[in-house]
C-alpha cells in the first residue's frame, strides 16, 4: 500500500485552485467553436438539462462542468456544485472525486475537511486513483492536526 501511495504521489498533477478547471480543460476542448456557439450551447445545455432532470448522472455531471467553467451557461460554482452533488450520490466516479477537491478547497462550499474525506474515499473506493492519492494526503493532515490538537491540550496551551 506504501509503495501504490508513494508512485500515486509522484504520478499525481499539482491541482488548480478551482476543481472545474481541470476537468474544464478537457470539457471546453470537445465544446463546440463555431460562429453559432451560443445556439448550438444553449441546445447543448437545454438537451443536457432535460436529461439531468430525468436522473442521467453523466447530463448532470454536464452541467455541473458548464455551470463550473462557464461553457455553455454563465459560470456559477454553486449551481455547479449542486449539480456535480446530484451526479455524485448517483453514482458518477469524476463527480464523487470532484465533490472532495470542491469540500478540500471550497468551491461553491465551505471548506470541510471531514467531507472532503468521506468523498475522497468514496472514489477512492471506486478506484479513482486520483483520490487515492488525496485521501491518504487528507487523512495524514487530519492525523497531524488531531495530535498537535492533543499535544496542546495536555500542556495547557490554550
Amino acid at each position: 500500500m506504501k509503495h501504490l501511495l508513494l508512485i500515486l504521489a509522484l504520478t499525481t498533477l499539482t491541482f488548480a485552485s478551482n476543481p472545474f478547471d481541470t476537468m474544464g480543460e478537457n470539457y471546453k476542448a470537445n465544446s463546440t467553436t463555431s460562429k453559432n456557439t451560443q445556439t448550438e450551447g444553449s441546445k447543448k445545455f437545454y438537451f443536457a438539462h432535460k436529461a439531468a432532470l430525468k436522473g442521467n448522472i453523466n447530463a448532470q455531471f454536464d452541467l455541473a462542468m458548464m455551470y463550473g467553467t462557464g461553457s455553455e451557461v454563465r459560470k456559477d460554482e454553486r449551481k455547479a456544485f449542486n449539480w456535480l452533488h446530484k451526479a455524485a450520490f448517483n453514482g458518477h466516479l469524476e463527480a464523487k472525486y470532484l465533490m472532495g477537491v470542491s469540500f478540500k478547497q471550497g468551491t461553491g462550499v465551505r471548506v470541510q475537511k471531514e467531507l472532503a474525506r468521506y468523498w475522497f474515499k468514496k472514489a477512492a473506493k471506486a478506484g479513482h486513483p486520483k483520490a487515492m492519492f488525496q485521501l491518504a494526503k487528507i487523512e495524514r493532515s487530519l492525523t497531524l492536526n488531531k495530535r498537535n490538537t492533543s499535544s496542546r491540550y495536555a500542556s495547557n496551551e490554550f
